[in-house]
């Protein structure tokens, strides 16, 4: 787990704050694992609903799935991002 100052840029601290939310789970951090921490298919796309409000990307819950590990998440979605901007 990844303290909150361990953030590497506001997309982490996107990322982990909507899963903590879905999950209902404080604890979890930019290493955990999505599917481990107890996500699974519907809380995907739950999260990628929210996350898809927050920046505006098609297609997240693919996403989603391919890459569990926050942190990976995270740079998958930046990666997206920097795509459409």
């Amino acid at each position: 787990m990844t303290a909150e100052g361990e953030f590497r840029n506001a997309m982490d601290e996107l990322v982990v704050a909507n899963v903590r939310k879905l999950l209902g789970n404080p604890d979890i951090g930019l290493g955990d694992d999505f599917l481990a921490a107890g996500g699974n298919s519907i809380v995907a796309i739950r999260l990628g609903q929210a996350l898809r409000e927050e920046l505006g990307l098609p297609r997240i819950t693919g996403v989603i799935l391919k890459n569990p590990v926050l942190s990976d998440l995270s740079d998958a979605l930046r990666a997206l991002a920097g795509e459409a901007a």
